[in-house]
């Protein structure tokens, strides 16, 4: 990584350690305030070989992404280590965690790429069979959820039924305000102050919108991309697949972990099944990493099956474990892996 790409990380990371900081706050005067004295007490079941597990169902995901970007980075040829990998996992997860959910960390992934050196054509598909793949697993949750949990589909359809009802006119101003963002975005009209774009580093920024130019003047290439791991890749599109529902399946298992430390009756399915709805759901809020919609969209699905005096504190743990961990996580890992860089040079 070059020294100005680097100074972008860095900067992205000072932005993540204030981002974490305010939202651990938040997250402590939540949990104090909706939990009672004697329910904190539960707390004290969280025993260490518990955390100690969940810390290694979290590593997986990380783990497993990385190893699929390095997995398809060899079969192209492009010359990368599985911990630069990491690296790259790790900053551009960063950056999906500070931006909507929907939104993702592709444009620093594939500006870490390029810079890098890989062929824009190469980082095309790394970013669209992984678009693909993550498509393919929320189609199979909405599916397992419908055929599992009919239930629960028609109580949250109900539920948003509900709440387009009521909030009829503010939505019809949001959907007026996005309408109104979108026509300026597109005819660039839209204001400095309002362009995502000067949210993130600019080097990133850039790098990916000449990755854009690029990739639609060789759609071609692309293509042969596809056409390549199709005809000699079908056995690494299956592992790479099931990579995937591997690092979800550790994601849902941390819930399981905290049920059973609380002593919560559980439907082991069902556990699996309605989370699988709930990050649905949170592709579309659109705050930075779902904050607050997250939490909300838990309580929906989970509400009736958790003792209401633990509820809050279970979507609260649950919450840390699975998104402010995280990029404490991401922070250490980016750190410990720059030492490595520094020291090796």
């Amino acid at each position: 990584m070059d020294h100005k790409a680097q100074s972008n990380s860095n900067n992205l990371f000072r932005k993540l350690g204030i981002f974490i900081a305010i939202g651990i706050c938040v997250h402590i005067l939540f949990v104090l305030y909706t939990t009672d004295r004697e329910m904190l007490q539960t707390v004290k079941t969280l025993h260490l070989r518990y955390i100690f597990l969940i810390m290694v169902l979290m590593a997986i995901p990380w783990l497993g992404y990385a190893f699929r970007v390095w997995f398809w980075s060899k079969f192209f040829g492009e010359k990368i280590g599985y911990l630069d990998c990491l690296k790259i996992v790790v900053t551009a997860e960063v950056a999906s965690a500070l931006s909507p959910t929907a939104v993702g960390g592709a444009p620093v992934k594939a500006a870490l790429l390029l810079n890098r050196g890989f062929m824009a054509k190469n980082v095309g598909f790394l970013l669209t069979y992984g678009m693909i793949e993550d498509l393919v697993f929320y189609t199979l949750g909405l599916i397992l959820s419908t055929f599992f949990s009919e239930a629960l589909v028609m109580k949250v359809a109900h539920s948003v039924g509900n709440f387009v009802h009521v909030n009829i006119i503010p939505l019809a101003i949001l959907i007026f305000l996005v309408g109104l963002y979108l026509f300026l975005y597109y005819n660039k009209k839209l204001p400095k102050f309002f362009k995502l774009g000067n949210y993130l580093p600019k080097t990133y920024y850039a790098r990916f919108y000449k990755f854009k130019s690029n990739l639609l003047a060789s759609l071609t290439e692309m293509k042969s991309a596809f056409g390549m791991a199709l005809k000699h890749g079908k056995w690494r599109m299956f592992f790479s697949f099931s990579i995937l529902l591997l690092q979800w399946l550790s994601k849902f298992t941390v819930l399981l972990v905290l049920l059973h430390a609380f002593h919560i009756d559980f439907d082991v399915i069902q556990v699996y099944v309605r989370q699988w709805f709930v990050y649905i759901t949170m592709l579309f809020i659109p705050t930075p990493g779902a904050s607050g919609g997250a939490e909300a969209s838990f309580l929906l699905i989970f509400g009736h099956s958790i003792p209401s005096k633990l509820s809050y504190l279970v979507v609260s743990m649950w919450r840390f474990f699975t998104y402010y961990y995280v990029l404490i996580s991401a922070l250490v890992i980016y750190l410990g892996i720059s030492y490595r860089d520094q020291i090796s040079k």
